[in-house]
């Protein structure tokens, strides 16, 4: 919007709904180029209405340049496209003093991919001439933040701070090669950085942008357990390492799926591009919404613990918590876990039938309970 906008206010115009045809030339020099109007035509397999021409429409448009701006297809034609493979650890082709980045190197990726490797490639450029400057002196990991309170952050993303607007040259001054945009004064650039919601830390936008409440957010204390996992053979028990379970992200969400009408719009606003409705795990608030659902978990409260309830692809499964012990049970039996280290103290198992017993749905289980221990249950 921002490009079309300046574009408009510079003098260009905008021609829509038509197609070049022709390019025209008088002695070797292009000067016009034909063109036809287009309407709205059947729509395609994505729902979209394809432009097609209208008989008798032809115009022609004078013009003494003509850019081709079709796609962003490389155009490589001239050099051998293996010659266009980067050296090891560096963005430096085969073909001597080129270097290639962004989209051209990796494929289609992010704005910020390309603005990097720029950043990259002039460091690599500045070292092979041996030139005494560095771009590297910033070191991301060298930050140190103390982390916020999660009632402040969320505070902070319900206000809206408009960004700075860098000077740029009036209208009449861009005839020319300077700088139309400049670069912020050193209080703008840091108005500007106050401006981030600090998403590393929490993002929690699903929250904020439900009209329903459906995604619910709590916190919780790091996890990392050292799982293990059960294999029977032969009616032998045997244990064995099944790696790490990990939750570094102390801020969690659940999806309520009583109050969830997937109305999508977590999914529009969520910067990572997910649908926290659909990917969420799902907590339903009552018995019989739960046993009508496919998958999805419940939880059951007593005087003694607490037993949340699960199901996925058919399989049904339970864990239940009192101060110091879970106790994980699916259709083999039920495995007596350590609460403070999700060690195996105990089983009451089949061991008639040769299997594989993973306990990373019971990790993961405890850490959906402590987010569904808040929330009421019928």
């Amino acid at each position: 919007y921002q490009e079309i906008t300046d574009a408009m206010a510079e003098g260009i115009e905008f021609i829509e709904w038509a197609a070049p045809v022709k390019i025209n030339t008088e002695n070797k020099k292009v000067v016009s180029l034909t063109c036809l109007k287009m309407k709205a035509g059947e729509k395609d397999a994505s729902g979209r209405a394809r432009p097609v021409p209208i008989e008798g429409s032809e115009f022609d448009l004078a013009v003494d340049t003509v850019i081709p701006a079709i796609g962003q297809k490389l155009a490589f034609h001239f050099v051998d496209e293996k010659m266009l493979q980067t050296k090891k650890n560096s963005f430096e082709t085969r073909i001597k003093n080129v270097f290639i980045g962004g989209d051209a190197k990796h494929g289609a990726a992010t704005l910020i991919t390309g603005v990097g490797d720029g950043r990259k490639i002039a460091q690599e450029i500045i070292d092979h001439l041996h030139l005494d400057f560095d771009t590297r002196h910033f070191d991301a990991s060298e930050i140190t933040r103390k982390p916020g309170i999660l009632s402040a952050l969320m505070q902070k993303k319900s206000q809206r701070v408009f960004g700075e607007h860098p000077k740029e040259l009036p209208l009449n001054d861009r005839q020319n090669f300077k700088l139309v945009t400049e670069t912020f004064s050193e209080q703008q650039a840091k108005n500007e950085a106050s401006r981030c919601l600090l998403c590393d830390e929490v993002c929690n936008i699903c929250t904020t942008v439900c009209p329903n409440l459906a995604n619910y957010s709590y916190e919780i204390d790091s996890v990392l357990y050292h799982l293990q996992k059960i294999k029977i053979t032969d009616g032998k028990v045997l244990l064995e390492d099944d790696g790490i379970f990990e939750v570094k992200q102390k801020t969690q969400i659940l999806n309520i799926d009583n109050f969830c009408n997937e109305c999508g719009n977590c999914g529009t606003f969520c910067p990572t591009q997910s649908a926290p409705y659909k990917e969420k795990p799902q907590i339903f608030l009552t018995k019989a919404s739960f046993d009508e659902a496919d998958e999805g978990y419940y939880l059951k409260k007593s005087e003694t613990g607490l037993q949340l309830f699960g199901k996925k692809s058919g399989e049904k499964y339970s864990l239940y918590a009192d101060n110091e012990t879970f106790i994980f049970e699916n259709r083999w039996g039920k495995v007596y876990l350590n609460k403070a280290d999700f060690s195996i103290t105990d089983m009451d198992i089949l061991t008639n039938i040769p299997t594989e017993i993973s306990l990373r749905e019971a990790a993961r289980m405890s850490v959906i309970l402590e987010g569904a221990r808040h929330l009421e249950f019928s």
